[in-house]
This record gives structure tokens, sequence and C-alpha cells, in this order.
């Protein structure tokens, strides 16, 4: 995973505790090195750019989000969508193995 996804999974991430935070940053490092070669390569060219971007405004987190959030660019809204989505699964499969 890419500093700039582990950045803004950690924003994304809505549980507190730091067990739970890294179980799905794990989950979602592993459903990304899942992905089919091509997906995964430009996954990894949106973040790299996306990357940049950030290192040059300087936001993190909940600004970031938003930002991203309010681009009028679709595949930066994209992006962002994906990464919310595993996120989200990620959640949800942990809180589902944790309830056996």
């Amino acid at each position: 995973m890419l500093g700039y996804e582990r950045k803004l999974v950690d924003a994304l991430s809505t549980t507190t505790d730091p067990q739970e935070r890294t179980a799905v940053l794990e989950w979602v490092d592993d459903s990304l090195r899942a992905m089919p070669e091509a997906l995964r390569a430009a996954v990894g060219l949106g973040s790299v750019v996306l990357g940049l971007w950030t290192s040059a405004t300087g936001k993190a987190g909940a600004p970031l989000v938003r930002s991203l959030e309010r681009s009028w660019l679709p595949p930066v809204r994209l992006h962002l969508r994906l990464l919310r989505s595993l996120v989200l699964f990620g959640d949800l499969e942990l809180a589902s193995d944790a309830s056996r």
C-alpha cells in the first residue's frame, strides 16, 4: 500500500480502536494486492498523482477527504469512492469475524 493510500484509509476509518484500525488497514492492503495488475496499476498511478497533490497542498485527514469529495474531476471522486468502499467492506468483514 502506498503512503497516500494509507493516509486516506486512516482518514476514512471510523473506528477509534487502534487494533481495529490496523486490521482494517491490513484488510484494505490485502484487497489492493488482490486486484488484477492492470487495475492495481491504474489505482496506484492515481494514488501517486493525488499523493503529490496532497503533499503540495498540505491537506490531510478530514480536509483531504472533503476536497476529494468536491473535486470537479470524476476520476478523483471515483478514487476516493474505491478506497472508501474498501474501508467500509473491511469494517464489515472484520466485524462479522469478531462476532463468530
